[in-house]
């Protein structure tokens, strides 16, 4: 049996790195465009560089997308291994010209501004190269943004002081360096600043003098693998590092908050439901044809069809909203009053009761009509075997028959049936939470999908992910436990 766990403990790692790089995949591709935000802090698409938003705005969205790995290649990082010449045509391809696609040439240029801290030397190159004069504006502006190193709250507090001060005043200095440059349609880069060769002067010390800070000997190799954004969110989520930018928070921290009341509204669900549908689905088996059965049925089914959105909805307009000659019977948001803190503990208890009433009642209703009905097939399954017939046969009540033999072997359903309930304790109850103004977790990741909070929504993932294979292992150790055949097999 320890061999079998161990195999699949092995199995799991693989199948979660699978899955992690499947949802890293799918929220690179829908997360937000580094063009399209950067060009809301460069004042738009007119093609005017507006100095004072730059200077004010971009290193938000520098901090915003280098703390997610947003600004980093997915899975290989070939930046180290950018020379001169090529930031020299990439330079060129940001200026603009007859028949230039501005769509095209914004990308190039705000992805150039975004290209981190391998570029800061061949920029320093291309401003010590008097023959490139026309390109100083530009590579000033990239230089000072690709050597920018993003604080976040998170950061800084963890980060010594002396340190901070250092990064947070060098940060400061790469201002200083930027050229004022014009680009124009008809001219192309043209240097506006009095001050230009002073401040390329600087900007080529600065970078000779801080070379170790951006790269390194080995850093591009290293790089390769092991500077890109898949392999930043893995260092983050073994540190517990994953950083909210939405929310300027540790993303464990938020889930931690929020959790206890998702799971503790989850957990009484799950249990209400089993606990009712286990019995509905015995007595059905037992009285299969009749009435009774064929009713309750109906009934159930009925339920299962109507949508759990539909039914909170109408729930909170009848039972939670004052209508004129008529007050609310049940609260219409949260699981306590507001002063519940004060409550004795049973008054406290019937008021987390009366608010949780409803959200349990749509949690749980479209549960019955599944399990009951797995219940109902799998005990008539095991009635007509021939372990039943030989109890039968010895005298054995017909009420230990059903409970003792046929519904203990039919439990193998329902175990299979549970082998994702750890992972629905875990932010299962998004629409009732949403519905009913509850803040728990379930809501919590709503608004960081629709707000596309990458790192909330990773980390969920990787929770949500391990619950499930957790799970599904204790779904198989729970077969030995039912089933004596599986356990002989395995022993």
């Amino acid at each position: 049996m320890w061999a079998y766990v161990v195999r699949r403990l092995l199995w799991m790692i693989p199948t979660f790195l699978g899955i992690l790089v499947i949802n890293f995949a799918v929220l690179r591709m829908q997360g937000p465009s580094l063009s399209r935000e950067l060009t809301k802090a460069t004042g738009g698409e007119s093609g005017e560089m507006n100095a004072k938003l730059v200077s004010s705005g971009v290193e938000a969205y520098l901090v915003r997308f280098r703390t997610t790995g947003l600004d980093l290649p997915a899975l290989v990082n070939l930046r180290g291994f950018i020379g001169k010449d090529e930031v020299a045509a990439w330079l060129r391809e940001t200026e603009r010209g007859p028949g230039v696609d501005d769509a095209a040439r914004d990308r190039r240029e705000k992805e150039l501004w975004m290209a981190g801290r391998f570029l800061v030397a061949p920029l320093a190159a291309v401003l010590a190269d008097d023959a490139l004069a026309k390109l100083h504006g530009p590579a000033s502006m990239a230089l000072s943004l690709c050597a920018f190193y993003p604080l976040h709250r998170g950061e800084l507090e963890r980060m010594a002081a002396d340190e901070a001060r250092a990064r947070g005043e060098r940060n400061q200095a790469l201002k200083g360096l930027r050229i004022a440059y014009a680009n124009d349609r008809g001219d192309g880069f043209r240097t506006t600043d009095p001050e230009a060769q002073a401040k390329r002067t600087a900007a080529v010390e600065f970078a000779a003098r801080h070379a170790a800070a951006f790269a390194a000997p080995g850093d591009r190799w290293r790089a390769i693998l092991g500077e890109t954004g898949f392999t930043l969110f893995l260092r983050q989520l073994a540190t517990g590092e994953l950083w909210s930018t939405e929310r300027q928070q540790y993303v464990f921290s938020l889930i931690a908050d929020r959790w206890q009341t998702s799971f503790g509204l989850n957990l009484l669900a799950i249990l209400i439901a089993w606990m009712v549908s286990i019995p509905l689905g015995v007595r059905a088996a037992r009285r299969v044809g009749s009435l009774e059965e064929r009713a309750s049925g109906s009934a159930l089914f009925l339920l299962w069809s109507l949508p759990s959105f539909f039914v909170g909805t109408l729930l909170l307009h009848h039972l939670c909203t004052d209508h004129p000659g008529s007050t609310a019977l049940f609260p219409n948001r949260g699981l306590s009053s507001p002063d519940s803190l004060w409550y004795s503990t049973p008054a406290y208890l019937a008021d987390l009761a009366w608010h949780a009433a409803l959200p349990l009642l749509v949690l749980c209703y479209g549960s019955f009509t599944a399990l009951s009905r797995y219940m109902r097939a799998s005990v008539l399954d095991q009635m007509s075997s021939d372990y039943v017939r030989t109890a039968r046969a010895k005298g054995v009540s017909e009420d230990a028959v059903v409970w003792r033999h046929a519904t203990r072997n039919s439990l193998i359903t329902m175990i299979t049936l549970g082998s994702e309930l750890l992972a629905a304790l875990f932010g299962g109850s998004i629409i009732v939470e949403y519905i009913f103004s509850i803040d728990g977790l379930g809501r919590l990741l709503l608004e960081a999908a629709r707000s596309q909070d990458a790192p909330l929504v990773m980390g969920s993932t990787v929770i949500s992910v391990g619950l499930l294979l957790v799970s599904i292992l204790v779904a198989d150790l729970l077969y030995a436990v039912a089933d004596p055949r599986i356990r002989a097999r395995y022993a």
